[in-house]
């Protein structure tokens, strides 16, 4: 890694936020704001001023930001060179992941990836489908795993996993005396929607849009995460469509019921996606080789 109050610099500058970078590097905000500090005392200038929600580059903050930002992948590449000498593999990556696979599919998998390469720290940065793209665009991440859709004219996709949407409703909902209902009644109900951004939200809208074009659903709320939408299912607030990855466990316990809907299927697909292999470290190649033998292996993709 480059000198950390550089990383640190960097990753302020590219998420715009102290906050967010702290996250991201796992440390605290304080930590943050002193590294910076230190590199202000150093050069003896500003680095960052304020505006409205957000930091944003001094003129000098832009100068260091184009040569950290060359250091950075000069000592990439270095350590990528020793790396294939020295015939094994260690390191950092920090990819990102939808929310739904990052809570639901990824961590079963990263435990077989460490166990064959001790030595690389994986880290995980969790959002919707927009942020994590964004992360992407912006340097902060090696790759992701989004769903669609996705820009290919702008990055390399790879396919990765196919997920089935289901209507979820609390299990004393009438519909759950019927074997399926036909899918035009979804407007008929309070609906709880994802927020703007969420890859679920983008899949059942297009869909539900492409089949009753001149319909609209009646948002009770708007929730940011699935866990939430289902807690509000499951307090009658409404009914939903999430992940039938996520929701897995609720119904089991009868918490939630899936209801079939006539003549309507929804799914999507989750893809790797990164800007060229020359910006994978040679880890990070590792981990996404290993995604796709797991993805051979374990997963059906259509």
């Amino acid at each position: 890694m480059i000198d950390f109050y550089l990383k640190v610099f960097l990753t302020s500058a590219k998420t715009g936020s102290f906050t967010k970078a702290a996250e991201l590097l796992n440390i605290t905000q304080p930590a943050v704001t002193h590294q910076i500090r230190k590199l202000e005392e150093t050069f003896k200038v500003k680095l960052f001023v304020r505006q409205r929600n957000r930091i944003c580059l001094t003129k000098a903050g832009e100068i260091l930001c184009r040569y950290a930002d060359q250091i950075d992948r000069l000592y990439c590449q270095a350590k990528d060179e020793i790396t294939g000498l020295a015939g094994h593999i260690y390191g950092n990556v920090l990819f990102g992941a939808t929310s739904l696979l990052g809570i639901y599919l990824l961590p079963l998998i990263l435990g077989g990836f460490k166990q064959r390469h001790p030595e690389v720290n994986i880290s995980m940065h969790v959002g919707n489908s927009r942020e994590v793209l964004k992360c992407l665009r912006d340097g902060i991440v090696e790759f992701a795993i989004v769903s669609e859709p996705v820009p290919k004219n702008r990055f390399i996709v790879l396919p990765f996993y196919q997920d089935d949407l289901t209507l979820i409703v609390p299990p004393d909902h009438p519909w759950c005396r019927e074997k399926a209902v036909d899918a035009e009644r979804i407007f008929e109900e309070d609906f709880i929607l994802r927020e703007q951004g969420s890859g679920t939200r983008a899949v059942y809208t297009r869909i539900l849009k492409q089949r009753f074009p001149n319909r609209k659903l009646k948002v009770a709320m708007v929730l940011g995460s699935t866990e939430a939408i289902m807690r509000g299912v499951m307090g009658k607030m409404g009914i939903s469509i999430v992940s039938r990855l996520a929701c897995r466990l609720e119904t089991e316990q009868g918490l939630l019921r899936e209801i079939d809907m006539k003549g309507l299927e929804m799914k999507r697909k989750f893809d790797i996606v990164y800007r060229s292999e020359e910006d994978l470290s040679v880890q990070a190649m590792r981990w996404k080789e290993y995604l796709i033998r797991q993805r051979d292996r374990n997963f059906q993709l259509r």
